[in-house]
């Protein structure tokens, strides 16, 4: 395969807006990295691990809703000791609404969301259950009453907080090559994050010379080899800060670091803050702050 799987999203005769709800053991035997023409707003349900999408890499957990532009490649990839994942997607053509229509004042809010969606965005709710009742009341209706419903959601959306996730500069390639190549490479980094992770072996494992495969991978996500290998581990390691108590030295170790001065100052040349204080910060935002003694 040159290119990243091209997903033939295939509407009813009927349909304008695409619903669907499936869960599997882990999103990547449903999904690999793939783009498709359609927009596609994605809630996970169940189920946590590793997000991709463009040149963004985070970790996803229940409750998150993001917004997809067209041909952007993406894919979930599930934790190993998550065995229920679910997920609801709405996929929609980008001109189903007819082009004159974001011509209108009222629909500002909505042009405004889908031109942003370039570098994708992940939104933030006051009531995360609201996001699936919106998803929920699209699938369930049919005809006009789904329309409405769409609407609806884009203007709830819109008075959202935002965050967009891939970088400023990213441009969606119409010809990404080397698709199967790419994924043995992130494949290996995950599975070897607590190991020295060295480009050439990575380069053996697909089949290419150390300097080809340094342009290729550059080429295919927009940074270097070892800047993608520190930022999975970073994300990995923002993973067991927020959902774990173990010791961040054991988790520095365990995410490849050989020290933790060096595992503290990659964390904040990528978070801006220290490990400690991101650990907090999570626990306060989702509510796992435990009451203080006394």
């Amino acid at each position: 395969m040159e290119k990243p799987a091209f997903e033939n999203v295939q509407l009813e005769a009927d349909e304008s807006i695409r619903v669907l709800q499936y869960s599997c053991p882990a999103f990547q035997s449903n999904h690999t990295w793939h783009f498709h023409p359609q927009y596609e707003i994605s809630l996970i349900l169940k189920g946590s691990g590793k997000r991709f999408i463009g040149d963004h890499i985070g970790t996803f957990y229940p409750g998150d809703l993001v917004l997809i532009g067209p041909n952007i490649p993406h894919c979930w990839i599930s934790d190993d000791q998550q065995r229920e994942n679910e997920m609801l997607v709405v996929q929609f053509d980008p001109l189903f609404l007819g082009e004159s229509f974001y011509s209108i004042p009222e629909a500002r809010a909505i042009k405004s969301l889908l031109t942003a969606t370039r570098r994708a965005l992940l939104f933030s709710q006051d009531n995360p259950g609201e996001s699936q009742q919106w998803l929920e009341n699209i699938r369930r209706h049919t005809g006009l009453a789904r329309i409405a419903h769409f609407l609806l959601l884009f203007e709830a959306l819109s008075q959202c907080e935002q965050e967009a996730l891939a970088s400023d500069d990213y441009v969606v390639e119409q010809s990404v090559r080397g698709v199967d190549r790419l994924t043995n490479a992130i494949n290996y980094v995950k599975n070897h994050l607590h190991e020295e992770i060295k480009q050439p072996d990575v380069a053996k494992l697909v089949n290419m010379a150390p300097q080809s495969f340094s342009r290729f991978f550059r080429a295919q996500t927009g940074r270097t080899f070892v800047s993608f290998v520190n930022e999975v581990r970073i994300t990995e390691a923002c993973h067991l800060l927020a959902t774990t108590d173990r010791d961040i030295l054991d988790i520095a170790l365990s995410c490849g670091y050989a020290n933790i001065s060096h595992f503290n100052r990659k964390f904040l040349e990528n978070k801006k803050l220290t490990p400690s204080r991101f650990r907090e910060n999570q626990r306060l935002k989702y509510g796992l702050l435990k009451a203080s003694s006394g």
